[in-house]
Order: structure tokens, then sequence, then C-alpha cells
């Protein structure tokens, strides 16, 4: 009688093309944010010679949205075609992040709160989403897996982040890092 090995899920998990998106998405993604983030926090305080008036803002802007749009974000992440949501946030929240460019250029620089706030609030639409296609595209026994992948890259960034952020702005400055 012959013998059948077990099936390593994980390892077809990496095979699947939309993992594969998503994962390599949410990488891109997360770089973009914590390079902006640090580098405009970065950017608040030189301008403001670290008014912490200032700084506190750049933060309620960064993090607010987390706790006000996580709940709404999900639940339209539900309802909504989450392929579309993720692309069209992603899309925005480029645009909002190229008018802070153009507007730095020109040389007002305080609407990076209000383009800090707009991207913020755009990722509590586009993360819930990516967590949807992973229910919509992978098979039960690989979601806890690719699940803990994608929370792992946002756990990563955690740390890296703000070195990658800081390191950007040292290096190249406010306006390559928006960039």
């Amino acid at each position: 009688m012959e013998e059948k090995l077990p099936v390593n899920h994980s390892t077809k998990l990496f095979g699947n093309r939309v993992f594969q998106a998503i994962i390599i998405s949410g990488l891109f993604l997360q770089i973009g944010i914590w390079v902006r983030n640090f580098a405009v926090l970065l950017f608040i305080m030189e301008k403001t010679n670290g008014d912490p008036f200032a700084v506190s803002l750049i933060s309620v802007a960064e993090f607010a949205p987390i706790f006000i749009f996580s709940f709404i974000g999900g639940t339209f992440a539900d309802r909504w075609r989450p392929k579309r949501t993720m692309v069209w946030c992603d899309i925005l929240s480029a645009i909002s992040v190229f008018a802070v460019l153009v507007t730095l250029i020109l040389g007002s620089w305080h609407v990076v709160f209000f383009a800090t706030l707009i991207s913020a609030i755009l990722s509590q639409f586009s993360q819930p989403s990516g967590m949807k296609l992973f229910k919509m595209h992978l098979p039960e026994e690989q979601m806890q897996v690719g699940m803990s992948v994608y929370q792992t890259v946002f756990a990563i960034f955690m740390v890296l982040g703000p070195i990658l952020g800081t390191f950007a702005f040292q290096a190249f400055g406010i306006n390559l890092s928006i960039a």
C-alpha cells in the first residue's frame, strides 16, 4: 500500500499568485508609508525647531485615522470590491503625496499635515481589503499562515520603518523621501 506524504500548505501558499501580489503590494506600501511618515515627522521637527505642538499634530494626523477609520474601513472592505478598493486607495494616496511634494517645492509646507491625514485614512480602507482578498482567494487551510505572513510584514515595519524613514530623510531630504 502506498503511503501519502503530508501536503505542505505553506509551500502552496507562497506559490499562490494572489498571495504573492498582496504580500508584495503590502511590502511596498509599508516602505512608502514609513519612509513618508518619518521623513514628514523629521521635516516638521526641522521646520518648527522641534515645536511639540507641531510634532504632536503630525502624530495625530498619522495615527488618529487608525482609531477612527479602522471600523469604517473594515465595514466597507466587506461591501466594496476589495481589489478595486486597494487600487483606488493606493492611487488616491499617491496623488495626495504628490500634492504635498508640489506644495513643498512651491514653498508651502503646512499642507503636509492635511495630506498625511488623507493618506492615513485611505490606508484604513486598503488594508482590510487585502484581508478580504485573502479570504476570497486562499483555501481555508492556507488562510492562517497567509494572514500571519501579512501581519508579520506590518510588524517588521514597526521596527524597520523608522530606520528606513530616518535614513531616507537624512540621505535624500524631504522631496526625494516623499517622492
